[in-house]
Formats: structure tokens, sequence, C-alpha cells
């Protein structure tokens, strides 16, 4: 069923709430959206009732314009008493995910004048209209990230004079096994001429996060495009630029802009086991690491320079000097491995999973 902007108002949505039982074939709450009767639906499904038969012969179904409006409304009100019931609950999570099916159901304007009491302590929407993707694009790989890829992409000439840096990155002394990282080196003298910004994709396909872990300079903007048949979110509660992207359906795609640098955690509401990374970086040279540990630069200029490394079990940076000569050199980076552990917060900072 294609959905149209509505032009009712947020009353008729509380006279529906108020007045009409629950639809059965009603928009399924985020938290079913898994279940395996209903994989694929989140809301407007088939009806699995059949309207109740009359005297003497069964009432066919209604359609047309109105027919579907009335139901549509019928589903957001359902979607609406429910979340009321969740935030009375002290549910804010669940209410926020059922408020946000009604208003794909019956369109924003419809239910703008009581979102922010579902909303409130939840990260900044993005509200830009979704894009269509092409839904047989090949996956993203499992880590992005390299200046020098950026460079040769961009055909961008080598140092006259080239050196190269390889090393390992440790977790509290240990191999980091398992775990990406990133690597940037910055001039000594804090002079460098800044990275042009790019547009970049990172998706929602096999209900995970691809790349993982990106890297990606100040400035760019990245697609988060929706290549599954369910309903996905992406969300951040980073202090570097809290966002929220809302719901969205397979097919479709909505972007952001990363203006400050750090290290921002991704997850999805819905899917309480999907998370990702995006390193903002300011640096000229920067590099994932491999689940290994495992880096590399190839073409760097001769001098000084600060290191900065970062594992995703590490809350924060750290930063040592290393003095690059001409030819092969080689460095072992230790970091710690004091990030928390387990299934991130939801949007509201809540425990979950």
């Amino acid at each position: 069923m294609k959905l149209r902007t509505p032009t009712v108002g947020v009353a008729a949505i509380a006279l529906v709430v108020a007045c009409a039982a629950p639809a059965k074939n009603g928009p399924r709450p985020a938290e079913h959206a898994d279940h395996k009767d209903n994989k694929d639906c989140f809301y407007g499904c088939k009806a699995d009732d059949k309207a109740a038969p009359a005297a003497g012969g069964t009432t066919p179904a209604k359609h047309g314009p109105v027919a579907e409006r009335a139901q549509l409304l019928r589903e957001a009100a359902d979607q609406l008493d429910r979340a009321q019931g969740a935030l009375d609950n002290g549910n804010k999570n669940l209410a926020e995910q059922l408020f946000s099916t009604a208003e794909l159901l019956v369109g924003a304007d419809a239910v703008a004048p009581i979102a922010r009491q579902f909303r409130e302590g939840a990260p900044p929407r993005v509200t830009t209209p979704t894009q269509k993707i092409d839904t047989a694009a090949p996956p993203q790989p499992k880590v992005s990230g390299s200046s020098e890829a950026e460079d040769e992409k961009d055909r961008v000439p080598p140092p006259k004079v080239e050196a190269s840096l390889t090393g390992m990155m440790q977790i509290d002394g240990r191999a980091a096994s398992g775990a990406f990282g990133l690597v940037t080196l910055e001039p000594a003298d804090g002079k460098w001429k800044p990275r042009t910004p790019k547009r970049v994709i990172l998706e929602q396909r096999g209900r995970e996060f691809l790349p993982h872990l990106m890297a990606i300079s100040v400035g760019s903007t990245v697609a988060f495009p929706n290549f599954d048949t369910v309903f996905h979110n992406v969300f951040s509660t980073s202090p570097l630029g809290p966002f929220d992207l809302g719901l969205y359906k397979g097919g479709e795609a909505r972007e952001y802009t990363f203006q400050k640098e750090g290290i921002v955690r991704l997850g999805c509401n819905l899917h309480a086991n999907m998370s990702a990374y995006i390193a903002v970086v300011a640096a000229p040279a920067y590099v994932v690491t491999d689940d290994a540990g495992r880096f590399a630069f190839k073409h760097l200029p001769p001098g000084k320079y600060k290191l900065k490394a970062w594992s995703e079990r590490s809350k924060a940076p750290i930063t040592q000097d290393v003095t690059i000569k001409a030819g092969k050199n080689e460095v072992d980076v230790g970091v710690a491995g004091d990030a928390p552990a387990g299934v991130p917060p939801d949007k509201f900072g809540g425990k979950r999973g």
C-alpha cells in the first residue's frame, strides 16, 4: 500500500485512539520486527482476519482511497495507544518506536504536536526525505578507511622521497585478536593541508552494519542505505554530534555529515545486536587495522610525527611520537582495552539486551 501524506489533524487521531478497537492487522510493534511469523513486516501487513459476516452472507471488503485512509488511521491509532501505554510504564524506547510506526503510517505533520513527549531525551532527528538506492549494489567491506587508498583514487602523486611504516597494535599488551582499530599520523609541527571531504557509504545488510569500522575525513557525508526487508534505524548518542535517522524501509537511505573529529558509535534502535564505528579524522594520514591489529602506510614523507591509535575496545586513543626515516620503518603500538563490553544502550541511554 502506498502511503500518502494526510491532511488529518491530531484531533482526528485522538478520536480514533479513544473510540476504535486495536486493529488486528495493524503495524507490528518494533520489538516484534524479528518475529518468525512476521519477519518481513513492520506496518501495512496483510490482514489475517476477514470482515465479520453479515446475516445471510459475507460482507465484502471495502476498497478505495477512503477505506485505505480509514484503515491507516485505525492502525496509527492502535500504535499511539500502545505508545502511550509504554510511556506510562517507563519504557521510553519502546514508546518512541511505536510512535514512529504511527508517524510512518499517517505522516509526521499529523502527529507533530505530540512528538516531543515521545522523543525528549533522544538524539536530534534527521527529517530529510529518504533517497532511493540501487538494491543490486554489492556489499561494503568489513572495514574501510585509508588516506593512501583515497589519494590513489584521486591520483595524488606520492612524495618524492618515500618512507613506509608497518606495525602491530596490541590491546592491554596482547595481540588485538578479533578487534579492529585505527592509526593516524600528524606532522609533529602541526602543519598540514586538510583533506577534502568525501561521500561514502555505510550500509545495513543482513542485519548488520557494513563496514563495521569506517574512517573518514572531517566534513565527509555518509549515506546509510537499508538493503534488508525489515525496517532499520541509525542513531548515535556521541557528544561529537548525536543524531537519529528515524525508521526507514529497505531500498531507502538517509545521509548525515560528520563535522567533528572523534569516534562515533552507531546503533540501530530496532536491533540491539547491530553496532558500528565511524572514526572522523582530521589527520592527513590514516588507516584502519585488520582484526589482528596489523596496519601499514606505504607512501609517507620522512619526518617526525604524532601517532594516534585507537581500538574498538578502547575508550580513547593513545598518542606517541615517532620518527620515520626514508625507507622501511616499523612500530608497535599499545592501547587499552577499557571500553565497556556488551550491547550498547538505546537512544535514550537505557540498557537493553
